[in-house]
């Protein structure tokens, strides 16, 4: 018998080996298939975490721009209620309108790349089903195998099902990571709609009381 250490970065493969038995080509399926898994899982991992590791980032980034959405606000009423003769209306206005540029160069700045990791989230949805289908559907048929005719195996069963035990640990776990994925894409993603929709009722309300602060002047 001959144990065998594979390193991965998901995790490590080990397994038992009897020499004296040729591998069956059902066997062999399987174990190239359960290197796959391994290199499979381990791309959802990482695409999982780099998406994560973005997200309080672009949940900053949307608390400034609200930030900057009240300052603004309050310049608007500060010169709505302003009579013509006030000698501050002027710089009132100047503010407000610097404060407009402010939100729209900033709005430039991230949206597209939040667009960009809202599309990757949304692409992740078939992305997993797919990758949940080939593991049900592709890969553990072939393990059966393994198990249904583990005397004809060079693989030693008993080891191979002990690593495939572990390997639903360690998949357990992205599952809770992918769970926290969605859950803070999706307060993302309703924060940055809910603070848009503002934004945009905002900028008609600016629009109808002086169209110059929009377009210029």
């Amino acid at each position: 018998m001959e144990i065998v250490i594979t390193p991965h970065p998901l995790r490590t493969i080990t397994l038992r080996y009897d020499r004296s038995k040729t591998a069956t080509e059902f066997e062999t399926l399987a174990l190239r298939y359960f290197q796959e898994m391994h290199d499979r899982t381990w791309e959802i991992k990482q695409r999982i975490n780099n998406a994560r590791l973005q997200i309080p980032a672009f949940k900053i980034q949307v608390e400034e721009l609200a930030a900057l959405l009240e300052e603004a606000k309050g310049k608007f009423t500060h010169l709505e209620m302003a009579y013509d003769t006030n000698p501050y209306k002027t710089t009132i206005r100047i503010q407000l309108k610097k404060l407009l540029v402010d939100i729209n160069t900033f709005l430039g700045s991230f949206v597209p790349k939040l667009v960009t990791l809202t599309e990757d989230y949304y692409d992740y949805d078939d992305y997993t089903i797919a990758e949940d289908k080939w593991r049900t559907e592709t890969a553990h048929p072939q393990f059966h195998k393994i198990f249904a005719h583990y005397q004809d195996c060079s693989v030693d069963m008993v080891f191979f099902d002990a690593d495939l035990d572990d390997f639903r640990g360690v998949l357990s776990f992205i599952k809770k990571q992918e769970g926290k994925y969605v859950e803070e894409m999706n307060e993302l993603i309703d924060g940055y709609t809910d603070l848009n929709e503002q934004l945009a009722d905002f900028f008609e309300a600016v629009e109808r009381f002086d169209e110059g602060l929009i377009i210029g002047d």
